[in-house]
């Protein structure tokens, strides 16, 4: 390992003790210095592991979710919401341990799936009355039919892209204003997806 990479490591991680003790002395009543640190923390990490990008990750993930929890115990221990974040943290590690491999439908599934469950689960928990994870389901099945677009044709892809769109604005409609349809016209506008990808594989065909 290079020096100046320990250097500057010990002199982050100098720094985020620093801040701890500036916290304590100074406002001890209002604990801010676990952000600092945790940047500090996580700097640090890069810096001297910058070829172990998977453990260097997982360890950031930690970090954060870390100071997270101590925010949410902190502040509002009555309403756990760092398990909001956590899916995320999960979801950025796992890509990234999986980065090669992230192009694999089966992995994309069960990943997109996983996650979908999790906030679904999340929602049943604390017994939210609006559906909000559809926006999860909705942004997580990109995923998948990403992969299905780059292995098929344009036309196929739009046609799965508008299907995909056209449930979600239903979705919204039904769940948020039922007493107005509007979801009819952004419908009607993402219909032009696949409508202009055929005629330009018609008019490729009849070139050719």
């Amino acid at each position: 390992m290079k020096p100046w990479r320990l250097f500057v490591a010990f002199m982050l991680l100098s720094l985020g003790g620093f801040s701890v003790y500036i916290n304590l002395m100074t406002t001890p009543e209002e604990i801010w210095y676990t952000f600092s640190l945790g940047a500090s923390i996580i700097i640090a990490l890069q810096i001297l592991f910058p070829n172990q990008l998977t453990v260097v990750t997982w360890l950031s993930a930690i970090v954060v979710g870390a100071v997270l929890v101590n925010e949410n115990m902190s502040d509002s221990p009555s309403t756990p919401w760092y398990l909001y974040t956590l899916g995320a943290l999960a979801l950025w590690a796992i890509a990234v341990m999986l980065r090669r491999h992230l192009a694999n439908m089966g992995v994309a599934l069960i990943i997109s799936l996983a996650v979908c469950i999790y906030y679904f689960g999340l929602h049943q928990y604390f017994g939210h009355e609006t559906p909000w994870y559809g926006f999860i389901i909705f942004a997580m099945s990109w995923w998948p039919l990403s992969i299905i677009g780059h292995r098929s044709s344009s036309l196929f892809f739009s046609v799965l892209g508008f299907g995909a769109l056209s449930v979600f604005f239903l979705f919204v409609n039904i769940a948020y204003s039922p007493s107005v349809i509007w979801a009819i016209y952004p419908i009607f506008a993402a219909a032009w997806w696949p409508l202009a990808a055929y005629f330009y594989s018609y008019r490729r065909h009849i070139s050719n």
